[in-house]
């Protein structure tokens, strides 16, 4: 099977990873293919999203108990917004 790159930049950087690491043109597309599926898997979002929750947990540990605000605080006797 192949593949037939008429990408300039592609082939560009292609050739600046394979001398990097030492290894084929195909070897490096390969490991780079293999990389950005990792990073995109779904336990890498999963990860990143319990640290997002992790992180807006120590933000709110940090608020004061009163920073927050009642509905009846939000709207007017009329329904309008404050």
């Amino acid at each position: 099977m192949a593949i037939n790159v008429k990408n300039e930049n592609c082939v560009t950087v292609v050739k600046q990873l394979a001398e990097q690491l030492g290894v084929s043109y195909t070897a490096a597309i390969e490991i780079a293919a293999a990389t950005a599926l990792q990073a995109h898997s779904k336990t890498s979002k999963e990860a990143a999203a319990s640290q997002i929750e992790q992180i807006i947990a120590a933000y709110q540990a940090h608020l004061p108990v009163d920073h927050y605000m009642n509905v009846e605080e939000l709207y007017d006797d009329s329904g309008l917004f404050r």
